[in-house]
């Protein structure tokens, strides 16, 4: 199996292991000397910050109570992009909703009813 795909399933297995409930978003980017650069929680497109930080993978990594995610961008050869998803969503919290799928509203009265 090719190396980017190895580290987002290293990335995926380690974020799903995590036990902190808070929400989280950063990237883990991969330089080419092997050194790792994490941004945390700030607005940015994972392209952007491979680019920004000469990165040759990119992996952001996002955990909220909807499941774990991990997009992977890597730089290719003649120009090309390589990209992965990985993904778990949490089924019990859609199994287990705290707020309906439906709303109940009362009949709508008329205007022109007459009081007799």
């Amino acid at each position: 199996m090719d190396s980017f795909l190895e580290n987002a399933q290293r990335i995926f297995d380690v974020a799903r292991a995590a036990s902190s409930d808070n929400p989280q978003d950063f990237a883990l980017l991969v330089k080419p000397d092997g050194g790792l650069h994490f941004v945390m929680e700030s607005p940015f497109s994972i392209e952007g910050a491979a680019a920004w930080a000469g990165a040759q993978s990119a992996y952001r990594v996002t955990r909220s109570s909807d499941g774990v995610r991990v997009q992977g961008h890597r730089a290719g050869q003649n120009g090309n992009q390589d990209q992965c998803l990985l993904e778990s969503r949490n089924t019990r919290r859609d199994l287990l909703r705290d707020q309906p799928l439906y709303c109940i509203t009362s009949p709508l009265l008329t205007a022109g009813s007459s009081v007799g």
